[in-house]
């Protein structure tokens, strides 16, 4: 039986570990995907593993400095995820508008009812994979789907949170079929509530991004950066002339073309019926539109009324709860407009 050998020198010891676990890491990221925690794990185990395996353990003076630069790594590596992942927020809105929406007949209540329905298959943050069908009727669709467009323009405090208010008491009802069909989900799978607010919140995150205009789309080049990059690589990411530049949540259902916006409406609608204290947090600052939900979880949170609502990136994939893209996580400018509690 032979003896594990020592290696003295911690530091070459934990400048391979520390390259290894960062490759190792690329690789589960880029290459599979792997959710960012799991993949953080598993480069830390098996960069010790293999480290160890070709130099042997290091001498019990390296241990603390081994320790202190893995968790270094560790901190170094989920920032840096977080960096990248800001980065890919356009280049993940470069998929295909063409989401599969069928209009069809099915079969509800006994009734045979003429809807609009996309199945989706979508994995949240932490690797669980889903299915379900989005369905909403055609006649909620033509009832609802320019009702926006009454909705009286008014010079008030929190405009935007009142519109929000108006656009989920009017479309709540009509969304009751895609509540059941996560009901459904949450029957099977006996999630926890931050596992069942994973799966809707992921599931909406995984459509891909369309910008919504209350003016007619133009031109890329009419852009400044940002837009123009989404248009040059989805010329049909774009619907205009809607009314506040925000689809309401049966609309975006229909057609699944939807922005900021439109998404923190839908996905405020679904969770407010599960009971969760939920919110909708807008920026002028950024320009932009996030949920934020009062659940107990790591990350950037808002304080308001004295809740601790967790900030949710929603219009890309990959953004876990708490945690928001690079380029606009600043959270003093974030400001609550609308809460379910």
């Amino acid at each position: 039986m032979t003896k594990t050998k020592n290696n003295t020198n911690g530091c070459f010891f934990v400048g391979v570990g520390f390259f290894l676990i960062i490759g190792i890491f690329l690789f589960l990221s880029i290459v599979f995907p792997f959710p960012e925690g799991a993949a953080l794990v598993i480069s830390v185990v098996a960069a010790g593993f293999l480290t160890i395996k070709w130099l042997g353990l290091p001498s019990k003076k390296s241990l603390l400095q081994v320790a202190l630069f893995l968790i270094f790594g560790f901190i170094v590596l989920k920032a840096g995820h977080s960096f990248l992942t800001s980065l890919s927020v356009n280049t993940d809105r470069q998929l295909s508008p063409e989401e599969g929406v069928t209009k069809t007949m099915k079969r509800i209540e006994n009734d045979s009812v003429l809807v609009f329905e996309s199945h989706r298959d979508w994995q949240d943050n932490y690797g669980s994979s889903y299915s379900a069908s989005l369905i909403v009727r055609a006649r909620d669709y033509t009832k609802l789907h320019n009702h926006i467009n009454k909705y009286p323009p008014a010079d008030v405090p929190n405009f935007w949170g009142k519109l929000y208010q108006y656009i989920d008491k009017k479309d709540g009802p009509a969304l009751d079929l895609v509540i059941a069909e996560f009901a459904r989900i949450n029957g099977e799978r006996n999630l926890n509530q931050m596992e069942f607010a994973e799966m809707v919140v992921t599931c909406v995150q995984d459509i891909p991004y369309s910008l919504v205009f209350s003016e007619a789309c133009l031109p890329a080049e009419n852009y400044e950066d940002s837009i123009k990059q989404v248009l040059i690589d989805c010329p049909a990411c774009c619907i205009g002339n809607v009314a506040y530049g925000i689809q309401n949540p049966v609309s975006f259902l229909q057609n699944l073309k939807g922005d900021c916006d439109t998404r923190t409406v839908l996905i405020y609608s679904i969770l407010k019926h599960f009971d969760y204290d939920v919110a909708i947090l807008n920026s002028d600052f950024y320009r932009h539109s996030i949920i934020g939900i009062n659940i107990p979880a790591k990350g950037d949170h808002k304080i308001y009324k004295g809740k601790k609502y967790k900030v949710w990136e929603t219009t890309t994939k990959y953004f876990e709860a708490g945690e928001l893209p690079y380029s606009f996580d600043d959270i003093t400018h974030w400001n609550v407009v609308l809460t379910s509690k």
